[in-house]
């Protein structure tokens, strides 16, 4: 039965009628709301609950027209979907946002303001609904809406992320195309399992399919902000943009230079200084903490902000990660690069490897901060614990460099992902079980802390050893050589 609220209606041209009607379907599924309706008109395939809000809730013809979906109020409707984590009354991002089909013949001929992506993706109508498996699409209940319109520094490392998608399939690239070769803006792949591959106009090479996104990092951004609301919906539109965190750059710098051409900039006078010298540079005392390098590598990407840059907007919203290494003298790596530790409930649950965890911090932009030996000097440090000034091996920055994984090593890593996988569905948990870093196979689990009896959830009941992604520090130096 349709309540009153709902016959009421709402204006079709303003985003903000749209916005305030879709209140009503918070807390709420289309089930709930509709009765039976929403049964009798179920729609099939990945975004048949999308098509469902449109037609049954909104009221709206579907069509196939590449304009956004409230075309008179420039306001496009996605519905994106939320799993709950173990702790309950939280959630996190489950996927990216898909915005539209690439078609690899026509966007080389396509500017980004004349793009359906920017009609799609410009001002959207976000709905956040719980993802439950094995669930009828309209059982699934929604939990938050955001009207969300990109800022205008947004908009700007977009349109950059675009032409970066574009020059590679002008380069005849397409089938080299990563995530990870832009900030917000991806090229995720699409498709089943098996599906023909894709003719690009510059190359004899096939490509997969592709469609433009926003990463993960960045919804995750958007869910942040709604989530520490402390309430259900959340507007950023009509200037009111989003900007609690800290700015690496400026909208006006990047109407000059690439983002990563900025980051870049800030080391070059940097560089072959060791840790002293680039402390006295930047106006900090020296000290003696196993993050120093990490900090004083925040300090100059940041320019002297934050020795925290994740919590940065732009690295929130890319999902860029930043790693510092430190060379021996013979150039290889002083250690291994770990990252998070194993969700063995996140691996179980994702059947997808395009899907998993571990593909989005695999495809993610690395920012490499490498410090080599200086020459053999030592440096004078004060331990802040002891009150001591300590010696040390004295390193000096090297180079630095964004990079993205090829796509031959994502094939690699996909076995990796694989592997753990059946170890974990199979409940054999061990370090001997996983891929070792004598394997030689650019990839390796193990704990990350000192403490290798640290426990974790085993999803099997009882508890199991926590381990953690790494890459082998033979790997590392591949990729610095390189």
């Amino acid at each position: 039965m349709v309540s009153k609220n709902l016959k009421e209606g709402y204006d079709k041209t303003n985003p903000l009628s749209i916005y305030e009607y879709s209140k009503y379907l918070i807390g709420e599924s289309l089930h709930s709301l509709l009765g039976d309706n929403a049964i009798i008109n179920k729609k099939k395939g990945k975004g048949g609950l999308g098509q469902m809000v449109e037609e049954l809730y909104f009221q709206y013809a579907l069509n196939s027209n590449q304009e956004a979906d409230f075309k008179d109020a420039n306001l496009e409707l996605k519905c994106t979907p939320l799993l709950e984590t173990k702790e309950s009354g939280k959630y996190r991002i489950k996927e990216r946002l898909v915005c539209t089909m690439i078609d690899y013949f026509k966007l080389p001929k396509t500017s980004f303001e004349e793009s359906h992506l920017l009609s799609k993706c410009r001002l959207m109508l976000l709905l956040f609904y719980l993802h439950v498996s094995g669930q009828e699409i309209y059982d699934l209940k929604f939990i938050f809406r955001v009207l969300w319109e990109l800022p205008e520094k947004d908009l700007i490392i977009i349109k950059n992320d675009y032409d970066t998608i574009v020059e590679k399939v002008k380069n005849g690239e397409a089938h080299l195309i990563s995530e990870g070769d832009t900030l917000f803006l991806g090229a995720c792949r699409k498709g089943q399992k098996g599906d023909a591959l894709q003719a690009q106009p510059y190359s004899d090479y096939k490509a997969n399919k592709r469609a433009f996104s926003l990463k993960p990092a960045y919804m995750r951004y958007i869910l942040n902000h709604v989530v520490e609301s402390g309430k259900t919906y959340y507007c950023n539109y009509s200037g009111d943009s989003a900007h609690s965190n800290f700015e690496l750059v400026k909208a006006e710098d990047l109407e000059k230079s690439s983002f990563e051409e900025i980051i870049r900039s800030r080391f070059t006078r940097f560089i072959g200084k060791n840790y002293n010298q680039v402390c006295k540079l930047l106006g900090v005392e020296p000290y003696q903490a196993k993050s120093k390098y990490a900090d004083i590598a925040a300090l100059i990407a940041s320019d002297g902000k934050s020795k925290r840059i994740a919590s940065s907007d732009e690295f929130l919203k890319s999902g860029i990660i930043m790693k510092t290494i430190r060379l021996n003298q013979n150039g290889m790596p002083k250690e291994s690069m770990s990252f998070k530790n194993i969700d063995y409930s996140e691996i179980i649950s994702n059947e997808s490897w395009i899907d998993s965890e571990l593909y989005e911090i695999f495809t993610s932009r690395f920012l490499f901060v490498v410090f080599k030996p200086d020459s053999g000097n030592s440096i004078e440090v004060f331990n802040r614990k002891t009150g001591h000034t300590e010696i040390e091996q004295s390193y000096a920055l090297d180079k630095v460099l964004f990079w993205t994984m090829p796509q031959d090593d994502l094939k690699v890593a996909q076995n990796y992902w694989k592997d753990i996988r059946n170890k974990v569905l199979n409940n054999n948990i061990s370090k001997d079980a996983f891929w070792k870093l004598s394997d030689r196979n650019m990839f390796h689990v193990r704990p990350k802390a000192t403490n290798s009896l640290q426990l974790a959830e085993n999803p099997h009941g009882g508890k199991c050893p926590k381990f953690c992604y790494w890459f082998n520090a033979e790997y590392i130096k591949r990729i610095i050589n390189d």
